[in-house]
């Protein structure tokens, strides 16, 4: 995460310092134009997490039961953000496999590099090999390709390029079809993107973007991914675009959307902030099961900080996103335990050397999988995350 950090506050300080050489002009239109707002031909995919109609859909379709599957349970499985420690979740889930124990996910999401990994999870062991592959191999080498001056013009230090070649090497219409056919089983594959224009968070049903089928369907489903993954500041931000019913000639009212990493709202995505407060009065999800990989380290790391503009704003910005994570382990603890829920949480041991989350040499994405690969071997990936911070607290 560190890495991560230190890039966004860089990029900032140089777009802060050169202004006004930067262009990017947009055009203007008001908050009111975005309510009801959907991408041109795909109506229903996406909500977003502050939508008060968008909770009580989900209130009412949770009172109405959750699917469970051939195992009994009800397993939800979320996947955060992390850069290139997504191959964290790479090893943890192929020794899973392995292990022969891993269950059936009704429900997948996945924010930033989770979002990448979150398609071949959700489609289960058939899907191993490319998970590894995907973040072992060399072509996510290149994904840190410089723009040189071109960065003090536009949004990202990094090309978008590279990142996109990488989800199109994977992402295709056979996979589409695939993702499509679980969805129509009754599983549900979610992914967040941050929304900057109007400072949301928004959750994209991806198995309904496959449902839909053909070349649109394939393009906005690599858009949405490419757009979680996109780290502010790092990689430019996904434009989408976006129609709300008809302007005064008749012809749709069409307008562009910006997106980026999902992890800038929601560090993951399990049980909905909207939903932290429900009441499950109906003991619908008891004995349902949440899983959380964090593709980094959770806990606070003590080291001192250099008395300079950059070190002391990338400690900053480190400490609320750790703080920000902690509190959504929490709350979704809580609402598990209320709801008679089983909570698992797996992250980076603080004591592993490694895991800078820009860091994509092979060899430091290999020693991660390896490390989410051993862990779970050894009946040692899961934590009691809340327990241990509640002892802390003591």
């Amino acid at each position: 995460m560190r890495v991560v950090v230190r890039t966004i506050v860089i990029a900032a300080s140089c777009t802060l310092a050169l202004a006004g050489c930067a262009s990017g002009s947009r055009s203007d239109f008001g908050i009111i134009n975005r309510d009801g707002a959907y991408p041109i031909g795909f109506p229903g995919v996406r909500f977003s997490i502050e939508d008060r109609e968008a909770a009580l859909a989900l209130e009412q379709g949770l009172s109405q039961g959750v699917p469970r599957g051939a195992d009994g349970h009800f397993d939800l499985i979320a996947l955060s953000g992390g850069g290139s420690n997504g191959a964290y979740t790479a090893g943890l889930i192929t020794a899973w496999t392995e292990r022969g124990d891993r269950p059936d996910f009704e429900v997948v999401t996945g924010v930033s590099t989770g979002a990448l990994a979150a398609p071949f999870v959700f489609l289960g062991p058939d899907y191993d090999d490319e998970l590894r592959e995907a973040y072992t191999s060399d072509q996510a080498s290149d994904l840190l390709q410089n723009r040189g001056l071109r960065a003090f013009v536009g949004s990202g230090v990094f090309r978008a390029g590279p990142l996109r070649e990488l989800i199109e090497t994977y992402i295709d219409a056979a996979l589409l079809e695939r993702i499509a056919a679980e969805h129509n089983a009754g599983r549900t594959l979610l992914v967040a993107t941050t929304d900057l224009d109007s400072e949301r968070g928004v959750i994209w049903n991806m198995g309904a973007i496959a449902a839909r089928g053909g070349p649109e369907a394939l393009e906005l489903f690599r858009d949405v991914l490419q757009a979680s993954a996109s780290i502010p500041g790092a990689f430019p931000p996904v434009m989408i675009h976006a129609q709300r019913g008809l302007a005064a000639d008749g012809a749709p009212d069409v307008f562009s959307e910006m997106h980026v990493d999902g992890g800038v709202m929601n560090p993951f995505v399990a049980l909905p902030q909207m939903l932290w407060t429900w009441d499950d009065q109906n003991r619908v999800l008891e004995g349902g099961r949440v899983w959380v990989i964090v593709n980094g380290k959770a806990d606070p790391e003590l080291e001192v900080t250099i008395d300079a503009p950059i070190s002391v704003a990338e400690r900053a910005l480190n400490a609320a996103l750790k703080a920000n994570l902690r509190a959504t382990l929490i709350a979704n603890a809580a609402f598990a335990r209320r709801n008679a829920m089983e909570y698992h949480v797996a992250a980076i041991p603080e004591a592993f050397e490694g895991g800078d989350g820009l860091d994509f040499s092979k060899e430091a994405r290999v020693a991660v999988f390896d490390l989410g690969r051993a862990r779970m071997i050894a009946d040692e990936a899961w934590t009691h995350f809340v327990e241990e911070n509640e002892a802390r607290a003591r």
